[in-house]
C-alpha cells in the first residue's frame, strides 16, 4: 500500500508544527516525527490498530 500525502495535509503538518513550536520547538519536532512515522506504518501494515466503527 502506499501513502500520498496532499498539499493540504502537508500544510497541516506545517501548521502543527508551527503551533506547537511557539512553545516547544523540540517537542514539535517529535510530534511531527511520529505522524510521519505512523504513515510509514499504515503503509507497511494497513490492517495494523484497531477497527473503529463510529466515525
Amino acid at each position: 500500500m502506499k501513502v500520498f500525502w496532499t498539499k493540504n495535509a502537508i500544510k497541516h503538518l506545517a501548521g502543527i508544527y508551527e503551533y506547537i513550536a511557539a512553545n516547544s520547538p523540540a517537542y514539535a519536532k517529535r510530534i511531527v516525527d511520529k505522524i510521519t512515522r505512523r504513515s510509514v506504518q499504515i503503509a507497511d501494515l494497513p490492517y495494523s490498530g484497531r477497527k473503529v466503527t463510529i466515525w
